[in-house]
């Protein structure tokens, strides 16, 4: 499984990066310290030299910015796209800039614990990894699911003609749905297994339940609190009423840089 992959703004099958495009494709961005007619451009780099290593809890990038300080370092993570922004200067004079994108994957980090260091130019930056989810077993019920959740919570029907509730065991692992079962048909036995990822924003899957009724494998589970609340906003915003909602502080966050030593969070 890809943890990292970088996602570079535009299609480029070289650097620098194209910030902005004019008519004569200059690879330069405009300037906005700059109070000078002739200085309202500097070339912006598409960072390559990227290291990647992986350790027991983290993940840890490792980019190469020669000449640049802590202060002209700018890291942000939203929707588990980490964005790293870097000035190089000499004096009071813009060199250069760096831009780079990564793409992470929601079920392999937790993008709250990110933090980063500088020294030497090196930019180490460090990603936690998402604990290992506990697996829960979930106990089919030999009947058809409850009229209140038959239209509102069912997520998952399966057919599973010929299978007894002996032999059919459902799982919740994360965000994941494992279904194993084992069908005898006379002498011979054949084995069905499956596995479904839902959407763990919208459904509370740590609260599903599992019924098996003429052949047929239903599974229900509640929205979550998330999910709820968004409901109420849209049903709110078609009578009419104006409601405003607040990103989750987990899903955009800036990332201080600490030079040299142990790296701070936020």
């Amino acid at each position: 499984m890809i943890l990292i992959r970088s996602t570079p703004q535009f299609a480029l099958a070289h650097t620098p990066v194209y910030f902005l495009v004019s008519n004569n494709r200059q690879t330069m961005e405009h300037d906005s310290n700059s109070n000078d007619d002739n200085n309202k451009r500097i070339p912006v780099y598409e960072i390559r030299d990227v290291q990647v290593s992986e350790k027991e809890d983290s993940f840890v990038l490792s980019v190469d910015l020669p000449g640049v300080k802590e202060q002209n370092v700018d890291i942000k993570e939203h929707n588990f796209v980490l964005t790293i922004e870097a000035l190089r200067k000499s004096g009071d004079t813009n060199v250069c800039k760096f831009y780079r994108q990564f793409s992470l994957d929601k079920k392999s980090i937790q993008p709250e614990g990110i933090h980063a260091s500088l020294s030497d130019g090196v930019l180490t930056v460090h990603i936690p990894k998402r604990p290992e989810p506990q697996t829960l077993d979930v106990t089919p019920t030999s009947s058809d699911p409850p009229a209140e959740d038959d239209f509102e919570n069912v997520f998952f029907r399966l057919d599973m003609p010929g299978v007894k509730l002996s032999d059919l065991k459902v799982q919740v692992k994360g965000d994941d749905i494992l279904i194993s079962a084992e069908r005898k048909k006379g002498n011979s036995t054949s084995s069905i297994k499956r596995m479904f990822t839902v959407d763990d924003t919208e459904l509370d899957v740590a609260k599903a339940k599992a019924y098996l009724s003429d052949g047929v494998l239903t599974l229900t589970a509640p929205p979550t609190k998330k999910a709820l609340v968004a409901e109420e906003n849209g049903n709110e915003n078609k009578d009419g009423q104006v409601t405003t909602t607040t990103d989750n502080a987990i899903s955009h966050r800036s990332i201080p840089v600490n030079k040299k030593g142990a790296p701070t969070q936020d």
